[in-house]
């Protein structure tokens, strides 16, 4: 993680949004592990696919689920060679002070691993505070790709912020991982 200034051309960048762990089947069985790998590919291979077309900049949220799988792949690709930066946005500062000690390590690692922190907010959390972390990431993004069932919550939410933006939103069924590009195809 570095300490410079960040520029950000939204452009270039891209950024994730979708559900927490309980929307993907849980968080410690065989079917979760199943969503979630299948999950993990495709961001591999839309993240590539985006990097071949020119994008520089991927933007997360850090949460549990869609957004630690979307840093994890970015960091493997940074490890497999390929030029790219990760950006994590946090909502605000205790994010992760709440969540077990196994998933506070994967989250410090992906933070250590992030080219850039960005705090959107101060504590204590609201639910507001996750919402302008959301608009953050969209505004400074050209496109947003979205593991999303349609159903309600912050994802939804994310993801009709991003149709109104005129953003291109990619949508990725989690469990058939149909892909499903609305408004401008960029990647």
């Amino acid at each position: 993680m570095t300490n410079e200034q960040l520029m950000l051309n939204p452009a270039k960048a891209v950024c994730f949004s979708g559900h927490r762990p309980s929307k993907l089947g849980g968080y410690h069985g065989p079917k979760d592990l199943k969503i979630q790998s299948g999950i993990h590919q495709k961001l591999y291979e839309l993240v590539n696919r985006a990097l071949d077309s020119g994008t520089t900049h991927f933007i997360q949220g850090g949460a549990l689920g869609v957004d630690q799988i979307a840093a994890e792949v970015c960091i493997r690709i940074k490890r497999e060679g390929r030029k790219l930066v990760l950006i994590t946005a946090k909502p605000f500062p205790s994010q992760n002070s709440k969540w077990p000690q196994q998933a506070q390590e994967r989250y410090l690692n992906i933070l250590n691993n992030s080219d850039y922190v960005v705090t959107v907010s101060q504590d204590p959390f609201t639910n507001a505070k996750m919402w302008k972390r959301n608009a953050w990431m969209v505004d400074n993004s050209s496109n947003v790709i979205a593991v999303y069932s349609g159903q309600s919550g912050g994802t939804h939410h994310c993801v009709e912020y991003a149709r109104k933006a005129g953003k291109g939103v990619c949508v990725i069924n989690p469990f058939t991982l149909e892909e499903r590009w609305e408004v401008n195809q960029h990647v």
